[in-house]
């Protein structure tokens, strides 16, 4: 065992001197250059010569020319005169294309005659009694003028839906206050008339 010891010391020696005789200093010189020494013997091996073949290379050819001002014979430019133009200006629509006109005529005919889309109306009273209904139908009147009334009968149910809301945010802010004193309301979508929901505020 103690020979084995011996041995591996002896070997653990051997590597570190030749460790110690062999020293490498790289990034020493600013100019990139290495130094090894081994035994007391250094050499230097540089980069720059490296770098200057690499830069042999004549790049004059693509080089931006210009002309000297001498080259150019700049003159002043005259002012150009301005000729006044003999034109017209009427009163008469200028038509781009007689054709858009007459499909833009016909959109603008059928945007006339369609009196009813799809919206929402707010039903407040389902039932059989007529004077309940007409009394909600009153109530509206009273309390929102800007909104209609529609009361509705099929046997033997009486239905009251106001309003003629485009869209369900409009309807929304009216029905928070309805549903106080009609805990019954609610939102449904509907058929309704386009000039009554322009006037809803």
């Amino acid at each position: 065992m103690q020979k084995y010891n011996l041995l591996f010391l002896s070997i653990l020696c051997l590597f570190a001197s030749a460790c110690a005789s062999t020293t490498v200093i790289k990034g020493g010189n600013s100019s990139g250059s290495t130094t090894t020494s081994s035994g007391g013997v250094s050499t230097t091996q540089s980069s720059s010569k490296k770098n200057e073949k690499a830069h042999e290379e004549d790049l004059s050819l693509y080089r931006p020319k210009f002309k000297s001002a001498n080259e150019l014979n700049i003159q002043p430019s005259e002012p150009k005169s301005v000729k006044s133009s003999n034109t017209v200006i009427s009163d008469a629509p200028l038509h781009v294309n007689k054709r858009l006109d007459a499909i833009l005529d016909t959109i603008s005919m059928r945007n006339k005659s369609m009196k009813f889309t799809n919206g929402f109306r707010i039903q407040i009273y389902v039932g059989n009694d007529r004077k309940s209904a007409d009394d909600a139908k009153i109530y509206t009147y009273q309390k929102y003028p800007e909104i209609f009334p529609y009361l509705s009968y099929q046997q033997p149910i009486y239905k009251v839906k106001i309003g003629d809301f485009l869209n369900r945010m409009d309807a929304e802010r009216y029905y928070s206050d309805i549903k106080d004193l009609y805990p019954s309301a609610m939102i449904l979508p509907d058929r309704v008339e386009i000039k009554k929901g322009i006037l809803v505020k």
